[in-house]
């Protein structure tokens, strides 16, 4: 097999359609067409059930995008892990994001890790957390951050910092006139969430809020991370509710951050790996992220 040829089975078995998956790699379909045949007739089985109007995989397809994907990160993490010895780099971390974080720890714990380990050097990757446990599983990843508290076997999850939650609420709202906001008043506005799949840990945060209280919320949209959030605050779509040191990462003049009145549970941030030894290198990452948190 041909890695070219994976990676253009990839993008069909993901698009299920040539034409998009065409697109996608830069070539014309019917080339990209023989190539999936080539595959194949290479492996000696059908990858792809077709009709005039619809593909989907067969049981060997899945079998095979499973491992494609697989192959083509190892591949990748080869290449990075060269480029990085090439520049002088002795160590190599990668570590991914869920739930949208971005916070100033986070930039502060970086700094810290050039300032204190500038021999290794750490590529950061953004995941749902399906994505983060699959690619830790898979070894695709060394590390990752979360705020869903992951307990399951074969991983140790470790609380690194603490936050509060936060409203955002639109310039020249009514909720404005309180210095802090109930969860009750918030609920009487259509409220902007996190995303069930591709914010997880925050979006279980936010049902566990609203559940204690008994309270049902008006979701007006589910958002993916802050940033669109911000964007349909300040346009007027509804009440957002976030991590405090998340909206400071944004100065938007459409918005207002109020605290949330009555919350006194703590929202963590977790770190998470295989239930494995860890390098040198991992350790000293993960000390660094305790001693942020704590000196918070």
């Amino acid at each position: 097999m041909k890695l070219h040829h994976l990676r253009f089975f990839v993008a069909v078995a993901e698009e299920l359609n040539f034409t998009r998956a065409a697109a996608r790699v830069h070539i014309e379909p019917s080339p990209l067409s023989r190539a999936i045949k080539e595959l194949e007739v290479t492996l000696g089985v059908q990858l792809f059930e077709r009709d005039k109007s619809h593909i989907r995989l067969t049981w060997c397809g899945e079998v095979l995008l499973e491992e494609a994907k697989n192959v083509l990160a190892t591949v990748e993490h080869a290449r990075d892990r060269v480029t990085s010895a090439a520049n002088g780099y002795r160590g190599y971390l990668r570590i991914g994001l869920s739930d949208g974080l971005a916070q100033p720890r986070m930039s502060e714990m970086l700094a810290h890790c050039r300032e204190e380990a500038p021999s290794t050097a750490v590529r950061i990757f953004e995941r749902t957390v399906k994505q983060l446990l699959e690619d830790l599983r898979n070894c695709h990843l060394d590390a990752g951050f979360t705020l869903y508290p992951v307990n399951e076997p074969g991983f140790v999850t470790e609380a690194v910092w603490i936050d509060q939650p936060a409203t955002v609420i639109p310039a020249r709202h009514p909720l404005l006139s309180h210095s802090q906001v109930t969860l009750q008043e918030v609920a009487r506005y259509p409220v902007i969430v996190c995303h069930p799949e591709q914010c997880l840990g925050g979006h279980l945060i936010l049902e566990k809020v609203f559940a204690e209280a008994n309270i049902t919320p008006n979701v007006a949209e589910y958002i993916s991370g802050h940033e669109p959030m911000m964007m349909l605050v300040s346009a007027g779509y509804g009440i957002g509710l976030a991590l405090e040191s998340q909206i400071k990462l944004y100065n938007h003049p459409g918005i207002i951050v109020r605290p949330l009145a009555g919350e006194d549970s703590h929202v963590q941030t977790y770190i998470v790996r295989r239930d494995t030894a860890i390098s040198p290198e991992l350790e000293g990452f993960i000390a660094r992220a305790k001693r942020i948190g704590a000196a918070a």
